[in-house]
Formats: structure tokens, C-alpha cells, sequence
């Protein structure tokens, strides 16, 4: 074929063969900047995205061919078709550098200049971190001071209590006679045995006592039950089984949702009675049986459930339900068992705790007591600075992956021991 007798479209079919090859026929090295835009494209609009894979292609079919020529001895037409070919190419080429240069260098300094904000953000991120922690450590101090003064004027009201308790008894008169009289024995090797008939006070476990060391001061827990005020909106007559020292109850009151709450610890049910709040001596199930069905707007059962058997819990439920009006809400919260971290802290220090309840039990003990739209909520988490903490690496090397597969069992490690440590079981009737 003399190059005279060269047909331009066939050499336009030639080029875009050739150009269709080079794009997805052979891998190459590529020497063109625009291969660096795949390491920003995750920091790239779509828009950007669709301009990018555009340059990608343009840039693999423009590539230089590095393989050798094939073997075959070349004639006079095809050498001079090669040179036509060189031709047009350079001429894309030099048509296209214009255009392309430009966008590359944009995208170049885009990335450049994201790289350097996601640092300084990384770097401020770990700086505010820093001084939280210093701010929670200085006011630790100033919280415990709080939490013990809470604490000692709790004591003092129960002295109060006691005293008047006594003062009542006294004023009832003296002791019959014939009651038997106590007088000091010895103990250990010089125990004596008590003759039959003869009683002796014994210490009593105070709870009132243990709770409020333990479980925290009022205005934590009124935070913590907050979000449970909105199942109880305009209701009347809502019922707090074990108020406690009537968190709920003042929550309530402060919202005018009328309700009221029963406890089985005397200390418990006078504190709420000299705060103004309405609270009996009562317990649950013997109360729950003794209401006409149908006349409560609502159930509140916090921290209760864990100190009953299996068989209370279930009457329990079942007495909730045939209580309360059509369209309320009864809600149960109780110590999260998916977080084994509460084993470990508070849940068998206390002594009347009979056994945690799994959430997907609460639920089916809802359901087949007839409630219905059962849902649970995850409360009260563990503190970010009590969990396992991700690893950040700024070198990772090559073969990063170890990173991701670190990190994705210590969030699994997190799910199982630093969850939540609460969960609320929400139903409807």
C-alpha cells in the first residue's frame, strides 16, 4: 500500500482501534500526573468523580507505548501509516494538554490543601480531647464534695426519721410486762446460747442507705429519666412502682403530669412525702391487685424487675396490664446483661438483686402479657473515656490492613463490654 492510496477514515478506524487497546488490552506504567487523582477521589463530589474517571481514560489511551514493536518485518506503507498515526496522535495530544493540565493541577492542590485541613482537624480533635479529660479530672473533686454533702444530709434526714419514729414509740408508753428483756451477752468463745423464747435485735441491711451511695445523686438520675416523660404526656394517675427517692415523681410534677408511687423502704416513701411528692408504703404486686382494672394512664417501673423472681416478674407484668387504660405505656428499665461491664461494677454489689433480665426476655414477657408496639432503648452509655480506645496510625506502610481488622474487634470488644449499661423495655397497650 504506497501512502498516496491511504484512505483517511481508515486511518481514523486505525486510531481508535489502537486507542480502545491501549485502554483496556495491556497493563502499563504511565508517567502522566494524572494517575495521582485516584488517591483524592474519596475527597471528590460526584461531579469531580465522573471528571476524574474521564481524565483516567483519556490518560490511559494517550499512554506511550513501551513494548517493543512486534517482530514482523515492517514495509514502506506501514511504516508510512505508523508515521501518520504518530502524527495524529501528537496532535491529540498537544490539543488536549491545554485542557487537561489545568484541571490536574486543581485537583492536585485540592488534595494538598484537604490533607493539610484533615490534620489541623485531627490535631485540634486530640487537643480538645486532652482538656476535656483535664476538665473532668479538676471538677471530680468539686463532684464528690457535692455527692458527699447530698449524702450526709441524707443521713441526717433518716436520724431525723428515726428519732421521731422513737419519739413516737415512747410517747405510746412503757413496755408490758412479761415482755422478755434484753440484756448483753458475750461473743465469740465466750458466746452464750440464748435460752428459748428470748430475741435479740439483729442488724437489718439498711437499702435506703446503700442506694443513695451507690446509685448516684438525684439530679443524675432525674437526666437519665427524663426521656421517659414523653410516654406519660396528659396522662393521669401514673403509677411509679419502687419511686425510690421519687426522682420520677418530681420529673412529673414539674411537667404536670399527675401520678404517684409506691416503695417498700420507709426512708424511701418519707423522703418523698417531705418533698412535697405523693408517695405510699406499698407493695407492688399486693397494690397492683388490689387497683380496679383499667384506672392507671401509666406504668414507670425503673430499677425494679432485677430484684424479683421469675414468677414476680411475669405477675408483674400481667398486673400492669390489666391495670392500666387502653392506649398507655408502660416502661421497664433495668440493668443491661449485654454489657458484661456491669457485672463487674455495681450489679452484684447490691444484695437484693436476684438476676438480670435479657432485653429479648422483657420483650416476649410484654408481648404474650398482651402489650403491644414493644420497643427497647439503650440507655445511660459508658463513658467514652472507660472504653477500649481505636488505633490511629499515621505510617501504616504498605499492607494497612492490619489497622482496620485492629479496630473493628475492639469495637466489637466495646459492643460486648462497654455498651450500655441500661435498657428501657417501651410498650403500648
Amino acid at each position: 500500500m504506497n501512502p498516496v492510496d491511504v484512505e483517511v477514515n481508515d486511518v481514523l478506524e486505525d486510531v481508535a482501534r489502537v486507542l480502545r487497546e491501549r485502554e483496556t488490552g495491556r497493563a502499563q506504567n504511565y508517567r502522566s500526573e494524572v494517575r495521582e487523582v485516584e488517591d483524592v477521589v474519596y475527597l471528590m463530589p460526584s461531579a469531580w468523580q465522573n471528571i476524574t474517571t474521564s481524565l483516567l481514560t483519556l490518560d490511559y489511551a494517550l499512554a506511550p507505548l513501551e513494548a517493543p514493536a512486534p517482530a514482523e518485518k515492517q514495509g514502506f506503507a506501514d511504516r508510512g501509516v505508523g508515521v501518520f498515526k504518530g502524527a495524529i496522535k501528537r496532535m491529540i495530544q498537544k490539543a488536549v494538554y491545554w485542557y487537561v493540565n489545568p484541571v490536574v493541577a486543581q485537583l492536585h492542590r485540592m488534595h494538598g490543601a484537604t490533607t493539610r485541613a484533615l490534620r489541623e482537624m485531627a490535631d485540634q480533635l486530640r487537643i480538645i480531647s486532652d482538656r476535656t479529660e483535664a476538665m473532668e479530672k479538676e471538677n471530680l473533686a468539686s463532684r464528690l464534695n457535692a455527692l458527699e454533702g447530698e449524702r450526709f444530709d441524707e443521713r441526717i434526714g433518716r436520724l431525723e426519721r428515726a428519732w421521731r419514729q422513737r419519739a413516737s414509740v415512747e410517747a405510746a408508753g412503757p413496755t408490758p410486762e412479761g415482755a422478755p428483756q434484753v440484756e448483753y451477752r458475750p461473743a465469740g468463745r465466750d458466746k452464750v446460747r440464748p435460752e428459748p423464747g428470748t430475741h435479740f435485735p439483729q442488724f437489718q441491711f439498711d437499702y435506703y442507705w446503700f442506694e443513695s451511695i451507690h446509685r448516684g445523686d438525684r439530679e443524675l438520675i432525674k437526666r437519665r429519666q427524663q426521656p421517659y416523660l414523653e410516654y406519660f404526656r396528659d396522662c393521669r394517675n401514673v403509677l411509679d412502682v419502687g419511686c425510690g427517692r421519687g426522682e420520677f415523681l418530681e420529673l412529673m410534677a414539674e411537667r404536670d403530669i399527675h401520678g404517684y408511687g409506691i416503695d417498700i423502704e420507709d426512708d424511701a416513701v418519707q423522703f418523698c412525702i417531705d418533698a412535697g411528692l405523693q408517695a405510699e408504703k406499698e407493695e407492688a404486686l399486693e397494690h397492683l391487685a388490689a387497683l380496679p382494672d383499667e384506672t392507671l394512664g401509666g406504668v414507670f417501673i425503673s430499677q425494679v424487675v432485677e430484684h424479683m423472681t421469675p414468677g414476680e416478674i411475669t405477675e408483674l407484668v400481667g398486673l400492669a396490664y390489666a391495670k392500666m387504660k387502653p392506649g398507655g405505656f408502660v416502661v421497664v428499665e433495668t440493668p443491661n446483661p449485654q454489657c458484661l461491664l456491669i457485672f463487674a461494677s455495681f450489679f452484684y454489689a447490691d444484695l437484693s438483686h436476684v438476676q438480670p433480665i435479657h432485653p429479648e426476655t422483657m420483650r416476649f414477657l410484654l408481648l404474650s402479657a398482651g402489650f403491644r408496639e414493644v420497643e427497647v432503648k439503650l440507655t445511660n452509655p459508658v463513658p467514652r473515656n472507660q472504653r477500649l480506645a481505636r488505633v490511629v496510625v499515621n505510617d501504616p506502610g504498605r499492607d494497612a490492613s492490619w489497622v482496620g481488622e485492629l479496630n473493628a474487634n475492639v469495637d466489637k470488644l466495646n459492643s460486648v463490654l462497654f455498651s450500655y449499661m441500661d435498657y428501657a423495655a417501651v410498650a403500648r397497650k
